[in-house]
This record gives C-alpha cells, structure tokens and sequence, in this order.
C-alpha cells in the first residue's frame, strides 16, 4: 500500500492522535511523560512490521515532507538564538558543551571497547555509537562510504539501524529518566511563561490570523535563504545536518529583530509552528521505522545499542544533572541530553516539551541544548570521527 506525501502526513496526524489518546488512557505512559508522537509511532510501527512479515501487507511512505518538516522546526530552534538570551546562559552553555563533549569521547571509547570484546572491527564501535547516535541518520549516512572504505561492511544499513534503534530509545528513556529526578529530588517548574506550547490556548487567541500568515511566511523566506547557506556549507567539504543553514539565518534575523523590529516577527509564533513541524516529524520518522531491519542486524547491534544507552542515561541522571544546576532547569536538560546523544535534537526537544507540558517551562533547557546539541556538538563530533578512521582504517 503506497501513501502519497500528503497522505503520509496525514497519517502522521493521525498516529499523533493515537499517541495523545494512549497518553491520556495509560496511567504508565502519562506518569513518565512519553511523547505522543513517540507512542504513537511506535505502536504503528510495530503494526506495520507485523503485518508486513506476515505477509498482509507493506506500507510505503512518501516522505517527502519530512525533511522540510525538520527544516522548519529547526529554523524555529535557530530563531530563539538570541544573543541577548546567550548572555542569560553564557556559563550554561559552556558548561553543558564541555559535558557534552566528554559524553561523546566516552560513547566512542565505549564502542571501541564492546567491538573489541566482541572481535568486530574497532570502526563498528564508532559507527553505531559517535556516528549513528550523536550524529543521527543525516551523519551515518554521510559517513557510510569512509566506514565501508575503511572495512566496515554495510556500513550504510548498520548505520541507519542504529541510528533508528537510538532515536527510538531515546525518546522512550529520555523523560521518563527526567521524571525521575524531578520526583527524587521534588524539583519544581517555572511558575511565569518562559517557553510557549502547543496547548496554549489562549495564546493563540491574542494574536489574530493574519499574523500566522506572517510568520508563516517569514518561516518559509528562513528555510529558502537558509538552503543557500547549506549549500555553500556543502561546498567547502564541511559535513553538518542539512538543517544548519536555515538555523543560521534563522539566528540573524532574530538578532536582527532584537535590535531593530524590523521585522515584527514574535519569536512566540514561529516556537509555536515549530512545535507543529516537530510533532508531525517525529511522528512521520518514528512510524516509518523499519523494526524488522533491527531483528535481522547482526547481534553487534543490539549490544552496541544496549551499552550506549546505559552510558547515555548514567551520564543524563547524574554528571549532566549535576553540571546543570541539580535544579528542574538540570532534570529537563538531562532528558534534552539523552535525545540527542541517543539520536536527534528533534528527539531532544520533543523529550523537554513533553516535560515543559506537564512541569512548567524551563527557559533555558530550552536555550542550552538545541545550541549545543544542534550546532556546536557536531563540530567536535565530525573532528572525532575523522580522527577514529584515520586510526583505525
């Protein structure tokens, strides 16, 4: 059965309203915060696995929206980088960089370690941890044919599995490991409005309907500008996600905006059509999953993935917590910290708006981690990788 681009958004759609309705039926899932579009597409995903090894019937989706789907909601994320807010979260964001770091040459050593164990090749270590997990698809992708050069066999399927299996486990263990800590440590949100969210109603009343069109269309001109900018990136030999240009521009035009309203553009809106963009995104990528694919991987796979996430969830629950204040503000950065060292910064963002939802807003989880886990982190990340496959080729 082969859906249309349209109709796999609204299937998208659809699997968010199951995962809304799981949310409020299941006591489990609600108490542990799991992100609708997360149960939602898992669910799906295992239905559509199922049918298909059955022999019933296969699904096809065409996904041609999906990456201008994150385009926008990273467009969003780089219009809150506001160098004004930088200054609020200098320290933070160092901070929560060197960390970041530091969890990134743990994930590489640790893979290097298990593929040793297991008497596979060293670079397997780095492809299904530093490259598919803290890198995403976007990076495996990028870097399977140097790994494959390099002696890593199917290096492409080994690194999109894994880079699917990480973005699953991300989002199931990023908030509840938050919720976690929140109720340990009796942790309390912002009382005042710091961060918008979809639920907000009555924010959505105070701004009429041609001012959508405004954004709406400002978000576009962002995501247009922020191609080139990708482009010329490509040009110079620099592999980054396909999203930094339009995040860059996005960030220019905000600090514009600070300075000369000039634009009128309310960074409220285009959070709250990035949260839009987010939701149907990581639904559309999660229900999309190929789960029979992680049952055929060799059982390197599943043990590479099983050690990254106990090392990825330790770090979150206790040096990423403590480095961030030990306070709410330190628990939802933790829940951000497990999205995107697991899979995406989408998944990061959909782990703290989950919590923001139910806790309260926390300004700037919402500031640190996309500036670090979309950005700066992919720089090291990229230098880390390169360095592993000239010594390990």
């Amino acid at each position: 059965m082969s859906l249309s681009s349209i109709q796999t958004v609204a299937f998208a759609v659809l699997v968010v309203y199951l995962g809304r309705f799981l949310k409020s039926k299941i006591t489990f899932v609600d108490k542990y915060n799991l992100p609708s579009p997360v149960i939602g597409g898992v669910l799906v995903a295992i239905v559509i696995s199922v049918l298909k090894s059955q022999g019933w019937i296969e699904f096809q989706f065409d996904k041609s929206f999906e990456t201008p789907l994150m385009i926008a909601f990273f467009a969003s994320v780089g219009y809150a980088a506001s160098f004004r807010l930088l200054k609020q979260g200098g320290k933070m964001v160092v901070y929560f960089l060197l960390l970041s770091i530091g969890g990134l040459i743990l994930q590489v050593l640790a893979g290097i370690g298990a593929a040793k164990v297991m008497g596979v090749h060293p670079l397997m270590g780095v492809l299904t941890g530093a490259v598919s997990l803290t890198g995403g698809p976007g990076t495996a992708l990028a870097f399977a044919p140097a790994f494959e050069a390099a002696g890593v066999e199917n290096a492409s399927i080994i690194g999109i599995t894994s880079a699917m299996g990480g973005i699953l486990l991300g989002g199931l263990i990023g908030a509840p490991l938050a919720t976690y800590l929140i109720h340990k440590h009796n942790l309390k949100g912002h009382a005042s409005r710091g961060h918008a969210r979809v639920d907000d109603s009555h924010f959505l009343k105070a701004f009429p309907g041609r001012d959508l069109l405004l954004h709406f269309l400002a978000l576009i001109l962002i995501m247009g500008l922020g191609s080139y900018v990708s482009s010329w990136i490509v040009a110079l030999g620099i592999t980054l996600p396909i999203y930094i240009g339009s995040m860059i521009v996005a960030a220019i035009f905000r600090n514009i905006e600070d300075f000369t309203n000039l634009f009128h553009i309310q960074p409220e809106w285009m959070e709250e059509i990035g949260s839009v963009a987010l939701t149907l995104f990581i639904a559309m990528a999660i229900m999309s999953l190929r789960l029979e694919e992680l049952k055929n991987a060799a059982l390197p796979i599943l043990v590479f993935l099983t050690v990254q996430t106990i090392l990825v969830a330790a770090t979150a629950v206790g040096p990423a917590f403590w480095a961030t204040g030990k306070d709410y503000e330190g628990a939802v950065i933790g829940a951000g910290y497990t999205g995107f060292m697991m899979g995406t910064t989408a998944n990061a963002m959909a782990n703290m708006q989950s919590l923001s939802q139910k806790y309260g807003p926390a300004p700037k989880a919402f500031l640190v981690v996309p500036l670090v886990g979309s950005c700066f982190i992919d720089f090291f990340n990229a230098a880390v990788i390169t360095f592993c496959l000239n010594v390990f080729r």
